[in-house]
């Protein structure tokens, strides 16, 4: 069954119809521009006309003004230049990314579902791709790519979360406090709120944070510590908790004070959902918390000494010390995409994929490269593609199937059917010679001969001449003699 759907596919393959597995940026991709485009700049024929030629230079003089350029300007205001520090674009400053963790080995790899999209693909167009292009399609976005954490001696412990979530932290503070941002906190817990008696006294100002806009409260109240920590630990603990009350201002118009007592009138309690536990109420973040390590900590965490977390997992379910290596080491490997070709070879094994070196260069295709043996026999068609290949490496698919077939590619419907059906026995002969790693296809849809052909010499560098004169012997100054008497 699996020779007949092979066989079917063989004659509806076209590889010139295979473009939609390039890379690089459009412009650059087979039937494009030979150059970018950029929209937002001014053709050359609307810019200022340079001085014509045998015409007379002006003199510069910089006491030269337009009239028309300093119509309506204040003579008054000084002119602005924008090398001076106070004319600088003010820039917004980058949050500073926390320190990496200490006692993992970390590696990153890329994910099994584009390790699967990359095999099917060049199983399917039957190109030779090289593994740094690869390995830059496998950068371009986060979800393609794993970061791997394996666990040293006497380094922390990993709590990985068993809800799928990806949650992954260091330590069992970290842990609980998740909790409240975790999406199976409703699975746990019920929330319920209950009026409670307004607080007594006169408030002229209140606590907000400026994160969130949650009222806290006013800084002389009595619950005021409580409820500021008590917000920290169920939204911002993932940041440092000196940030966290740096970002907390005080308010003093009326509305902002009438809304936190307003606020402050109700209060949030939370019932277990496990068997036995509907008479239980837990009145205040700590107490939660407590029922949680005590009956579903175990449950719902596991301690691990190895594992993969997607780059795409947001950072507010790690730990800050495993977010910083995630964001570290893919930015280095976005920069230098060849750090990646080791892990890229042992995936892509995996999956059955040949992996080969050709002109330098780590390449994988559908078979690995290799000679005809001597006194193979082939039909004649694949022992002309087999001769056209070799006097012609590195021409386009279509120009083989044209000169093979004697029927170039037309361009109208009748045209076009007629070449299509006259390359279609080329095309099948040419996919065995692929599988069989005879001749190769690039992913801009050259043919190449790989074994035979001259490869192209490596560019090195000029060696500075080597300096083949003998150093100069340096012999002790010879004392004065002495004065005949």
């Amino acid at each position: 069954m699996k020779e007949e759907k092979n066989q079917g596919n063989t004659n509806s393959l076209n590889l010139s119809d295979l473009a939609d597995f390039q890379f690089g940026p459009a412009w650059a991709r087979p039937g494009a521009a030979s150059s970018p485009v950029y929209t937002d700049r001014a053709p050359r024929e609307s810019r200022s006309p340079r001085r014509k030629e045998g015409g007379e230079r002006r003199p510069f003089n910089r006491d030269r003004r337009d009239s028309s350029a300093l119509k309506g300007r204040d003579e008054r205001q000084p002119r602005r230049d924008s090398r001076r520090p106070d004319a600088r674009r003010e820039t917004r400053p980058q949050r500073e990314l926390p320190a990496p963790a200490e006692g993992f080995r970390v590696e990153l790899r890329p994910a099994n579902s584009i390790l699967e999209l990359f095999a099917s693909n060049i199983q399917k167009q039957k190109r030779a791709l090289p593994l740094i292009d690869l390995a830059r399609v496998v950068m371009g976005d986060k979800a393609r790519y794993d970061l791997v954490f394996m666990k040293m001696e006497n380094g922390p412990m990993l709590i990985h979360s068993t809800k799928g979530d990806q949650a992954c932290w260091l330590t069992e503070a970290e842990a609980t406090a998740y909790l409240w941002k975790a999406p199976w906190f409703s699975e746990l817990y019920t929330t319920e709120e209950i009026e409670i008696e307004a607080p007594k006294g006169t408030f002229s100002a209140v606590a907000v944070c400026s994160l969130g806009g949650e009222l806290i409260g006013p800084v002389t109240w009595h619950g005021y510590q409580a409820a500021l920590m008590n917000l920290y630990r169920s939204k911002y603990s993932t940041m440092p908790l000196d940030a966290f009350k740096n970002r907390i201002s005080v308010e003093k118009n009326e509305e902002t004070v009438a809304a936190w007592i307003q606020a402050a009138s109700h209060k949030t309690i939370w019932k277990p959902m496990r068997e036995n536990a509907a008479d239980i109420i837990l009145e205040d973040n700590r107490a939660v918390e407590e029922d949680f390590k005590a009956n579903h900590y175990a449950s719902v965490y596991e301690v691990v000494d190895k594992v993969f977390i997607n780059a795409s997992t947001p950072r507010a379910v790690l730990s800050p010390g495993i977010a910083a290596h995630v964001a570290i080491l893919s930015d280095k490997t976005r920069r230098f995409p060849q750090m990646l070709i080791p892990n890229l070879c042992h995936g892509l094994a995996r999956h059955h994929m040949p992996i080969y070196k050709w002109h330098g260069n780590h390449f994988t295709g559908p078979s690995r490269v290799r000679a005809l043996p001597e006194g193979t026999v082939l039909a004649d068609r694949m022992m002309a593609i087999m001769n056209w290949a070799q006097e012609n490496s590195g021409k386009k698919a279509d120009v083989m199937f044209a000169e093979l077939s004697g029927v170039p590619a037309g361009t109208d419907e009748a045209s076009i059917q007629a070449a299509t059906d006259a390359h279609a026995p080329y095309v099948a002969d040419m996919i065995w010679l692929l599988e069989q790693g005879y001749i190769v296809v690039t992913s801009d849809n050259a043919v190449w001969f790989p074994k035979g052909e001259t490869a192209p010499e490596p560019v090195t560098k000029p060696q500075p001449r080597k300096n083949t004169r003998k150093p100069r012997k340096h012999t002790a100054p010879q004392k004065p003699e002495a004065a005949q008497q």
